[in-house]
């Protein structure tokens, strides 16, 4: 028999050849999308060829569009990173958008359509959607709640929904809302990260439209990530009391307007679907699926398709019926998906008047917006520097600088008192969303985590001390300055880096994992200060020394390197570090984590037991060596919106003739410098 030989062993050859048809039948059914799916023209500079893929795609946003690349392993999203293209017009990657990956993956997803609270299978949706698109076509009326912003993909199908003559719509997120002024820190954070406050024109009505209209109406169907009940009473109300069959498209398993409604139905993650949407900056973003859907789910442009065709959901072919609609309205469609957007092909925006003022100030949270993100575990174990807490959003009180707590009702929040504030700042949460100022009392702060800030040393300079040997000799320049505490980089280093979530509790023991936090420090006129802060990469590192197994070690290109097959935990190391830059893994953190997010292969997975920190991404410097000496960029450089950390080969580009010392410790000889 071929492949056996005459002592009937199968040999290597034929047993690899086998072992490969295995693996062909093991392949997961999302890479299926993928042969759909164009990769992205420019990729980072240290992805080689066959190790992974890259897909330009883009994250639907109220105030805009956000063009983004996602980097995939073995057919699945692994992490979300900025379009190296799209930089000329917005720099960065907001911490929100990068752990909106999670979403993806959480195993609290809506998982089947519910009806009257009862699962619904899925083949009875569709025999339901059969039944409102010949409602459609009779001229019944039917409404229909988009989110704000602008889809090409969404205009197109509701001009010929037009032509049905019953069928209204409106537009609805408090992320396009005017937004209260007066606190200018929170301001810059949030235009940053959220983007400036602006409205498309698309001729939608309002909620408070919906609401007046909503007695005339026999269907209604509601797309928009944001909850209206919740922050609206009187649309509530509306929806509570309507005779129309109410259908809730939503990712998350419940929040009070599908409650209210009858019909539930699970939304495709972006990720998962075809669209077109404007930035705010008149390009138009495209995204592209990367996989096909985790869980049965739909889609807003293939539900309005099925309206329009009589109930047709799917091709028989597999392929969404969203992508002959994005075909219509982007010519050359393949060309363009491989820069991500098409510049200047969609309306520009118009900016919002800021909201009056009032005795409470409700903002949007720079991390969990409105609060659709407040279950995302990146983000809760993510410090906000501009008030030191981590776990749950912040209110911010008038008084003198310092951590206290604030009662609204039930609701138990960390606050921060910011000096030179005239009113109570909530965020503006389903649980706030009616609160006053009598409602909220001063309270003792929750048992959440906290960074206290330092007080501000003397801003000392003096020209930087360095070693330079042979080429490379890797450094880092980060600009104090330009930092604004957005949180970005800290996301960035724990998507890159395969930093596990260790829970809120632990996190208030001092557990905490991340490699990369941002430091706060208090200076004159109670004002914070933002330093950026990671290992340092000593020339002169007190850790090597005390290493009894020889698990950290300075490289020939001046960075402190670990080998962690080595590390025997002994925190010999984090005793003599004086920037407390290693963390120790008290637990399995890895092999606990709740979620189907593949790890970054170029990096280790730690277990329990071992010392972790940061090492400068050594993978992209080596993957940018191999790929003929191009110009890495750590993870939390290319995230930065303004552009203050910066990764150097110090034999090529010195750093600046003086830098501050006033954090560095006399005789380590640090490698990154502040300026």
């Amino acid at each position: 028999m071929q492949g056996v030989d005459r002592s009937g062993a199968i040999s290597r050859r034929h047993f690899l050849k086998g072992l490969g048809a295995l693996a062909l039948l093991a392949v997961p059914a999302c890479r299926r999308a993928q042969q759909l799916a164009v990769q992205a023209e420019d990729c980072p500079e240290w992805m080689l060829p066959g190790e992974a893929s890259c897909f330009a795609t883009c994250m639907p946003w109220a105030t805009g569009a956000i063009p983004l690349l996602a980097v995939c392993h073995d057919g699945l999203p692994m992490a979300l990173q900025s379009n190296p293209r799209y930089e000329q017009v917005r720099r960065g990657l907001p911490a929100f958008v990068q752990a909106s990956l999670l979403d993806l993956y959480d195993a609290a997803r809506a998982a089947t359509p519910t009806r009257a609270g009862k699962p619904h299978p899925m083949q009875a949706l569709h025999a339901s959607l059969r039944a409102w698109a010949a409602l459609l076509k009779e001229g019944r009326r039917m409404g229909f709640l988009f989110p704000q912003g602008y889809s090409a993909v969404r205009m197109a199908q509701v001009e010929e929904l037009k032509r049905c003559g019953g069928a209204s719509f409106y537009a609805y997120d408090p992320v396009a809302a005017p937004r209260p002024t007066g606190f200018a820190e929170l301001e810059t954070v949030q235009n940053a990260t959220l983007g400036p406050a602006v409205r498309f024109d698309t001729g939608f009505g309002t909620l408070a439209d919906l609401t007046a209209d909503l007695p005339q109406l026999e269907v209604l169907f509601i797309f928009t990530p944001a909850d209206p009940a919740a922050f609206d009473a009187d649309f509530a109300r509306a929806l509570e009391t309507c005779t129309a069959e109410t259908i809730r498209f939503t990712a998350v398993a419940a929040d009070k307007t599908a409650s209210l409604c009858l019909y539930t139905v699970p939304q495709t993650h972006y990720t998962e679907e075809w669209g077109a949407d404007a930035d705010a900056y008149g390009n138009l973003c495209l995204r592209q699926p990367l996989l096909h859907p985790l869980r049965p789910a739909m889609a807003e442009a293939e539900v309005l398709h099925a309206l329009l065709r009589g109930g047709e959901v799917a091709k028989a072919d597999g392929v969404s019926t969203a992508k002959g609609w994005l075909n219509q309205v982007v010519p050359d469609l393949e060309a363009a998906l491989k820069q991500g957007f098409v510049p200047q092909a969609a309306p520009l925006p118009w900016a919002l008047p800021a909201a009056p003022s009032a005795k409470v100030q409700l903002y949007l949270h720079p991390y969990y917006a409105d609060g659709r993100f407040r279950h995302n575990a990146w983000l809760k174990e993510t410090y906000l520097p501009l008030s030191g807490w981590a776990g749950a959003a912040e209110a911010f009180l008038p008084g003198d600088a310092g951590a206290c707590g604030a009662k609204v009702g039930a609701l138990h929040l960390p606050a921060w008192r910011q000096p030179a504030l005239q009113a109570l700042w909530l965020p503006l949460m389903p649980d706030t969303a009616h609160a006053d100022a009598a409602a909220v009392q001063v309270a003792e702060p929750p048992n959440l985590p906290y960074q206290k800030p330092q007080p501000q040393p003397q801003q000392v300079t003096a020209p930087p001390q360095f070693t330079k040997e042979k080429s490379p000799q890797w450094g880092m320049v980060i600009d104090l300055a330009r930092c604004i505490g957005c949180g970005a980089c800290t996301v960035a280093c724990r998507a890159e880096n395969n930093i596990p979530t260790v829970g809120v509790a632990d996190m208030s023991y001092g557990r905490d994992m991340q490699w990369l936090r941002i430091a706060r420090y208090m200076g004159p006129q109670q004002k914070l200060h933002y330093v950026p802060t990671a290992c340092r990469q000593c020339e002169k590192a007190p850790c090597e020394a005390v290493c009894p197994v020889n698990a950290t070690v300075h490289t020939t290109e001046g960075l402190n390197a670990m080998v962690y097959p080595r590390c025997w935990g002994t925190r010999y190391c984090a005793a003599a570090c004086p920037y407390n830059a290693r963390v120790f893994n008290f637990r399995d953190y890895a092999a606990a984590q709740q979620t189907q997010r593949p790890h970054n292969p170029q990096v280790t997975v730690r277990s329990r037991g071992v010392m972790e920190k940061c090492t400068y991404c050594v993978q992209r410097i080596n993957a940018a060596k191999n790929k003929g000496g191009a110009t890495p960029q750590t993870a939390c450089q290319q995230v930065c919106p303004t552009g203050a950390i910066k990764l150097i080969n110090l034999c090529d580009t010195p750093p600046p003739a003086r830098v501050i010392t006033a954090y560095d410790v006399e005789g380590t000889r640090p490698r990154t410098f502040y300026v």
